[in-house]
C-alpha cells in the first residue's frame, strides 16, 4: 500500500495555505506556472506537526521570488548588489562604531555635560560595542551566524533609545541612530558565502579606524577635538560620502567588466549616506537653533532623503525594465515565426 507523502497529508493545512502566502514575492504568471511545485517541494520537507513555515523557509521563498521579480525587470544586478551594499554598510559600521567608542564614548562626560553610564558617556557605547562584534563575527563565522549578528546589532540600535528614556540615561542623538540603523537593516543581506575580502573588511576598516584614533589623540598631546557626539555632525557627513564614493568607484570599475552590480549598490547606499549629512544639510537648509538644526527641519530632511533614494531606485527600476522589454521586443521581432528561432544573418548593406 502507498504511503502519503508529507505534501499529500498537509493539503489544505494551515502550513500550506501559509507558504502559498509567501507566494506573493513572485511574479504573479510565476506563481500561476510553477506555485503548487514550489510549496509541495517545501511541505515535503517538514517535520510532521508543523504548523508554521521555518524562518528559514520564509526567507528563502522572499528572497527566491524577488530575485525571480528582478530577473522579469531585467535587474539581476540589483539582487547580486544586496550582498554588496551589506559588506559595505558592516564595514562603515565597524569603523564608524571604533571612532565613537574611542573618542566620544571613552571621553569625559563633563564635557558633554552629561552622568555617565559607567565608564562611557552613554549607553551608545553598547551599539557600537555590539557592531565590532558583528564585525569580527564576520571574519571567523560568516553566512547565518553573521546575519543573525547582525540583526541583534539592529536590534540594539533601535533599542537603546527607547531604553535610555525610560531609565533617565543619556543616549546618542538621532542624527548618529537613523544612519546607524539604515545601515544596519543593510547588513541583514550579508552573503551566505563571502570571499576572504569581504569577510577581512569590515574589522580591517575597524582596526585601521581604531589606529588613527589613537594616533590622532596622541597628536591632539591632550586637546579634545571630538568631546561629545554634538562634535561629530561634520565627520559624520564625511564618512558617509566617503562611503559613498568608494561604493561608486568600485562600482563604475565592475560596470567596465559588464556587471553593474556595484553601481546598483552605490544606489541602495545612496539613502544612507545621505542621512549621514542630514543634520549639516538640516543646517544649511533651514538654520540652526542652540547648535544645530530644529526637531521639525530634522524630520523634514530626513524624510525629504528617504523619498528621494526611493524614488532613485524606483526610477532605476522601471528604467531597466523599460530596457529589458525593449530588447525582448527586438529579439522576438527578429525571431522565425515558424520555429521561433532568432535569425542571425545581417542585412547586407
Amino acid at each position: 500500500m502507498n504511503q502519503p507523502n508529507p505534501a499529500q497529508e498537509q493539503a489544505g493545512s494551515p502550513l500550506e495555505s501559509r507558504y502559498r502566502r509567501l507566494l506573493w514575492a513572485y511574479p504573479s504568471g510565476y506563481q500561476a506556472e510553477r506555485g503548487d511545485e514550489i510549496v509541495g517541494t517545501y511541505l515535503d520537507t517538514v517535520e510532521p506537526g508543523r504548523r508554521w513555515p521555518s524562518p528559514h523557509d520564509a526567507l528563502d521563498l522572499l528572497g527566491a521570488g524577488m530575485r525571480e521579480r528582478l530577473r522579469a525587470y531585467g535587474a539581476l544586478g540589483l539582487a547580486a548588489a544586496f550582498p554588496l551594499a551589506a559588506t559595505a554598510a558592516l564595514s562603515t559600521l565597524a569603523a564608524v562604531a571604533a571612532f565613537f567608542l574611542l573618542q566620544v564614548e571613552f571621553e569625559d562626560p563633563r564635557f558633554a555635560r552629561l552622568d555617565p553610564v559607567g565608564p562611557f558617556q552613554t549607553l551608545g557605547a553598547v551599539i557600537w560595542l555590539g557592531w565590532l562584534l558583528v564585525g569580527l563575527t564576520a571574519a571567523v563565522l560568516p553566512g547565518s551566524w553573521t546575519r543573525t549578528a547582525a540583526a541583534c546589532g539592529l536590534l540594539l540600535t533601535i533599542t537603546v533609545p527607547p531604553v535610555a528614556a525610560l531609565t533617565g540615561q543619556p543616549g546618542p542623538p538621532l542624527f548618529v541612530l537613523i544612519p546607524a540603523a539604515a545601515l544596519g537593516l543593510a547588513t541583514l543581506a550579508l552573503p551566505s558565502h563571502p570571499g576572504r575580502a569581504a569577510r577581512s573588511l569590515p574589522p580591517l576598516t575597524a582596526g585601521s579606524v581604531a589606529a588613527a584614533s589613537v594616533a590622532f589623540s596622541a597628536a591632539e598631546n591632550g586637546g579634545n577635538m571630538f568631546t561629545s557626539y554634538g562634535s561629530t555632525p561634520e565627520l559624520l557627513a564625511m564618512a558617509g560620502g566617503l562611503m559613498f564614493a568608494l561604493v561608486l568607484l568600485v562600482g563604475l570599475g565592475r560596470a567596465l567588466r559588464a556587471d553593474d552590480a556595484g553601481l546598483w549598490a552605490a544606489l541602495l547606499l545612496a539613502t544612507p549616506a545621505g542621512l549621514f549629512g542630514a543634520n549639516q544639510l538640516s543646517q544649511g537648509i533651514w538654520g540652526s537653533q542652540g547648535g544645530g538644526p530644529s526637531s521639525a527641519a530634522y524630520a523634514t530632511t530626513t524624510g525629504t532623503i528617504l523619498l528621494v533614494g526611493a524614488a532613485l531606485l524606483a526610477a532605476a527600476l522601471a528604467g531597466q525594465a523599460a530596457r529589458h522589454q525593449t530588447v525582448r521586443r527586438q529579439v522576438l521581432d527578429k525571431a522565425c515565426p515558424t520555429c521561433g528561432h532568432r535569425s542571425t544573418a545581417t542585412t547586407p548593406t
